[in-house]
């Protein structure tokens, strides 16, 4: 088990992407699918009693809380070290501003959990009291467990979803101390847009 008492950057890893034809084959096979959110990239780091903002490129976000957002993560009463891994929904969608969703954690009062299961760390969020996303401030993405291409096809006309990103509930961690590295667990697949085409 490794201890942290301070500051550590890791890099998220990066989903593998797929095509909307594959998502069938990762049914039924240890996969839950998430909603993608547009929005950034969010590294959140809680120590000495205080939250910092990072993105996945390793800079520090210049983005300053709203006060329920404020109040939100103060709710979680944590002790320790702290990284959780999420999104910041902020300017990039119109009408959506300070909202965060939180994917995972990476550290917990302290802990690197790198041997845990992401069903694991996914239950630890939610012994934080936190909430599915709901439009609040400050939640944990809804999980589907099956029907994954009607999941996707669903959010098509949802201007704030990019798409879908797969996890295996035994998905273990593996971050980068020097740039991200495509993950092994995770597979993302995008909607169609002015960018980006199947």
């Amino acid at each position: 088990m490794i201890k942290l008492t301070s500051f550590r950057y890791f890099y998220p890893e990066r989903p593998k992407l797929i095509h909307p034809d594959q998502l069938g084959q990762y049914e039924g096979k240890g996969y839950v699918a998430e909603p993608k959110f547009n929005g950034s990239r969010l590294c959140l780091h809680f120590t000495e009693g205080a939250f910092s903002f990072w993105n996945r490129h390793y800079q520090k976000m210049v983005y300053v809380p709203s006060r329920e957002v404020t109040h939100a993560l103060n709710s979680l009463n944590l002790k320790g070290y702290w990284l959780f891994d999420g999104e910041l929904r902020h300017n990039k969608v119109i009408g959506v501003k300070h909202k965060i969703v939180l994917w995972d954690v990476f550290v917990a009062d302290g802990v690197l959990l790198l041997e845990a299961p992401y069903e694991q760390r996914r239950t630890l969020l939610w012994s934080q009291g936190l909430p599915e996303e709901n439009g609040g401030p400050l939640g944990i993405p809804k999980h589907f467990t099956e029907g994954f291409r009607g999941v996707f096809e669903g959010f098509l006309q949802a201007d704030e979803i990019e798409g879908l990103v797969l996890k295996r509930l035994d998905g273990r961690l593996n971050l980068g101390r020097n740039r991200a590295v495509e993950s092994n667990w995770m597979r993302k697949v995008r909607k169609p847009s002015g960018r980006y085409h199947f």
